[in-house]
């Protein structure tokens, strides 16, 4: 007996033979060859930053690499450290926004009295530790940072960290237009080889015979 050929991009279904699928089973190949990679970034975003972090989800997804991020698609019952220390061990990759977070208008350290600076930006704590924890077990890192944050504070400092950051000037450049920029599309695609280069090699059997 010949079979019909299917030219829809779902399964195969022929209930008059019997033959059903399973949407479950679907779903799970839709997910078929995307690498893991965690995605590091905060929780409570404005409108702007949203449209920019779907933006970025969709070009990572498009790669045929699988972002996850704590606590939106992973969620282990132990405390934030050991959370992020999973994640970090069952991902090939790391890419983070830094976002404007918080607006600081002035400081007072432990030897002096209050001092007004120039305003500026800090992102979460978590923006600072999840990159460090993934540097330190070595996974290839993405660090994109939105203007203006952390600029003078921890790994997102100039001269901190071994790697070059990505500036989006959420004020002056759309979303487009940073995904569309030369170097979004240069750092990214470099990223990717790293990403996938890690994959086969730690993916490869201990022992060769």
């Amino acid at each position: 007996m010949q079979m019909e050929e299917n030219t829809t991009n779902g399964p195969y279904i022929n209930t008059d033979e019997g033959v059903y699928t399973s949407a479950k089973l679907q779903q799970a190949m839709d997910q078929a060859f995307r690498i893991p990679v965690f995605l590091s970034t905060v929780n409570t975003l404005n409108q702007l930053q949203q449209q920019f972090l779907e933006r970025l989800i969709l070009e990572i997804e498009q790669a045929l690499l699988f972002p996850r991020t704590i606590p939106r698609s992973d969620l282990y019952p132990e405390t934030p450290l050991t959370s992020i220390r999973r994640m970090v061990l069952s991902s090939y990759g790391l890419v983070a926004v830094n976002f404007q977070r918080f607006f600081v208008q002035g400081l007072k350290t432990n030897v002096g009295a209050f001092e007004p600076q120039t305003p500026f930006w800090e992102g979460t704590p978590f923006s600072q530790i999840e990159p460090s924890m993934g540097y330190q077990y070595g996974l290839p890192l993405l660090l994109i940072r939105e203007t203006g944050t952390d600029v003078a504070r921890g790994i997102w400092q100039l001269g901190n960290a071994p790697f070059l950051i990505l500036d989006w000037n959420s004020e002056t450049q759309s979303v487009d237009a940073f995904f569309n920029s030369v170097s979004w599309r240069e750092f990214f695609a470099n990223w990717i080889g790293h990403v996938r280069n890690g994959y086969y090699l730690q993916t490869e059997p201990q022992f060769k015979y």
